[in-house]
């Protein structure tokens, strides 16, 4: 893109422009013509060279409104900052392998994977996606930190990320194990860490029997959609589970697939078509189909849940909200609920912000991750509403880490699917 292209697209530069001088209308021109040889060094690079500097040299808009930057309080975690160190580490002018480099590159994975950035950046750029080209670098060098090799051998060795394969556990948990037939209408894709909610997990089931179609759950053949190798970038084990995904999908005959996981949509789709394998089904959120179901009139609510007005509050996930561009399934089914006031807390929908435990951080800084939990916890209260309703597991779990000990009396986090389904 040349710099009068970035104009005609940009022209809130053409304004800024207006107002300089001649001299620093020169010496702007003049620098941005000449980026390409500035700023782009040759070499063999998996990093997104090009665009980590894009980003860098940005107005930083993004800083205002990344939630790991805001809970760490310190600079260095600010986007544009990370995408500075990503280049640098990229093209050698920090060198990664030295030990007292080490803190730049576990900047590197501290990243929520939230894409605030992404909503206020003018050139639309997702810092997750540019750092994530920087640890393919990191990788190749032999340089993935002990807490990522940690959770690829959990990969490895149970097809989960946990210490064991979590979806044997249904048996403990009473969770309805449904091994296909292959001939399925729908194929129910529990994600990892819905595992850890059976609650949430039962009340889907209780809706999709509702529904008399044909569905399963595999438990006992399933695994991991293969997220986390994803964001690690370890994209050999991250195939390894697609592949296998992909032949469970197939076996099950569904041309339906609904998850209780963003992330796990999120993976199955835009994530395999990156690494070339395309699933040729239909793969949605769960709350989405369930919200076409009623629309279409083919289940419908019966009895209202709620006796006392209960006052809820939604927080939106970001994969849902951002990534699939969904921010309505929630709320209609909500609002299908009577006896709820609905309040929305002021970063909401496509502004959502992150519970702070998905992507890499969690594990490459637990205190930041929690303290980002911590505060959204108190743009949730901040509402006046005591219920906080998701359709994540994943958020749902980091908010709670998020619930100061001595208020868990007070708050409850629920899934929809938890209200819905005494609905039904």
């Amino acid at each position: 893109m040349s710099i009068f292209d970035t104009l005609k697209k940009y022209p809130w530069m053409v304004s800024l422009l207006e107002k300089a001088d001649r001299k620093i209308k020169a010496i702007l021109l003049k620098n941005a013509a000449s980026k390409n040889k500035n700023f782009f060094p040759e070499g063999d690079h998996k990093a997104d060279v090009k665009n980590l500097a894009n980003c860098m040299l940005c107005p930083n808009m993004c800083r205002f409104d990344c939630g790991s930057l805001q809970a760490a309080q310190t600079e260095t975690m600010s986007p544009a900052y990370k995408s500075r160190i990503g280049y640098f580490l990229s093209i050698g002018k920090i060198d990664p392998e030295k030990e007292e480099n080490k803190e730049f590159v576990d900047l590197i994975y501290k990243c929520s994977n939230e894409e605030t950035c992404k909503a206020w950046c003018p050139f639309e750029f997702s810092v997750v996606s540019l750092l994530e080209t920087v640890r393919d670098d990191l990788n190749e060098k032999g340089l993935m930190p002990e807490y990522c090799k940690k959770q690829i051998e959990k990969l490895k060795k149970t097809d989960t990320i946990e210490e064991i394969n979590i979806f044997k556990t249904h048996e403990d948990t009473g969770i309805k194990n449904i091994e296909t037939s292959g001939e399925d209408e729908v194929y129910y894709y529990i994600g990892c860490q819905s595992m850890k909610l059976p609650e949430m997990i039962k009340g889907y089931i209780t809706i999709l029997d509702k529904t008399g179609v044909k569905y399963s759950t595999n438990l006992d053949t399933k695994t991991c959609c293969g997220a986390p190798a994803f964001s690690i970038r370890d994209l050999g084990v991250a195939r390894d589970l697609a592949e296998k995904n992909k032949n469970l999908i197939e076996k099950t005959g569904a041309k339906i697939i609904v998850s209780d996981c963003p992330g796990c949509v999120e993976t199955l789709t835009r994530k395999y078509e990156m690494i070339g394998i395309n699933m040729n089904v239909k793969i949605i959120h769960i709350v989405k189909y369930i919200s076409e179901l009623i629309e279409k009139k083919k289940i419908k609510l019966e009895v209202p849940v709620v006796k006392d007005k209960m006052k809820v509050t939604i927080h939106d996930p970001c994969h849902l909200a951002r990534n699939q561009n969904d921010t309505t399934s929630l709320r209609t089914l909500c609002n299908m609920i009577s006896g709820i006031d609905l309040v929305e807390p002021i970063h909401n929908k496509q502004n959502t912000h992150c519970c702070g435990w998905s992507g890499t951080l969690h594990w490459a800084d637990k205190e930041i991750a929690l303290k980002e939990a911590s505060n959204r916890i108190k743009e949730l209260k901040d509402t006046g509403a005591n219920v906080f309703l998701s359709a994540c597991p994943l958020c749902e779990l980091g908010l709670e880490h998020g619930v100061p000990e001595s208020e868990k009396q007070d708050i409850q986090i629920l899934d929809i699917s938890e209200l819905l389904s005494k609905c039904f």
